[in-house]
């Protein structure tokens, strides 16, 4: 299958990644993957707009039946909202929160939670994201959007693999645009094409310097 995007050592694919990832190599699966929890995304629509600025997104393929993680992990994986599929994971002693700083009366989470198996020990990341305050100011473009700065924390940690980063469920792109800040090469699977779209367009903006 030809690339939808390629280019600085990022390549999109707009596809089913149950299809292309066996096709591709790499080295690690960095991925923020469908829960099986049917996420509402028409938030303009159900009035939320109400309580604060909002829109209506795109809904997220795959996400209104049980998500089956074993077909990733035989590769090095960081797999998030693991939570609610854990049932289904092996044991692991690497996890990975965000913390996200939000009130602890707030009746949506707090935190959101990550398996590993290959991180050492339990690992938090502390970063403000609570509706319009966030602790960075990206655009938000998809209904469970991460912000970069927790990929980039994912793929610095001292024992992710060297070497190509895959997300197959990219979504619109925020661990591909994370690698491409890090120097990283990267591959992202999206089976949307609008947001496929997305992140070609997050990926052209200008790469961000670290200290």
């Amino acid at each position: 299958m030809s690339p939808y995007y390629n280019h600085d050592g990022i390549t999109i694919y707009h596809g089913d990644c149950r299809e292309l990832l066996p096709t591709l190599a790499f080295d690690v699966v960095i991925t923020d993957p469908p829960y099986g929890i049917s996420h509402p995304t028409d938030y303009l629509k159900r009035g939320r707009s109400k309580l604060a600025q909002c829109r209506d997104y795109i809904p997220v393929a795959g996400d209104s039946a049980p998500f089956e993680p074993s077909w990733l992990l035989g590769w090095p994986c960081i797999l998030w909202g693991a939570n609610h599929y854990a049932s289904k994971l092996p044991d692991s002693s690497g996890w990975l929160v965000w913390d996200k700083l939000r009130p602890d009366a707030l009746d949506q989470s707090r935190a959101e939670l990550a398996w590993s198996n290959f991180v050492k020990g339990c690992r938090v990341f502390p970063f403000l994201w609570h509706g319009m305050i966030r602790a960075s100011d990206e655009a938000l473009e998809h209904p469970t959007q991460k912000p970069i700065a927790l990929m980039r924390w994912c793929i610095g940690q001292p024992w992710t693999p060297a070497g190509v980063i895959v997300d197959p469920y990219m979504g619109s792109g925020t661990t591909v645009r994370a690698a491409k800040d890090l120097g990283r090469k990267a591959i992202g699977i999206e089976i949307e094409e609008k947001y496929c779209e997305i992140a070609a367009r997050r990926l052209s903006q200008e790469v961000l310097s670290f200290e």
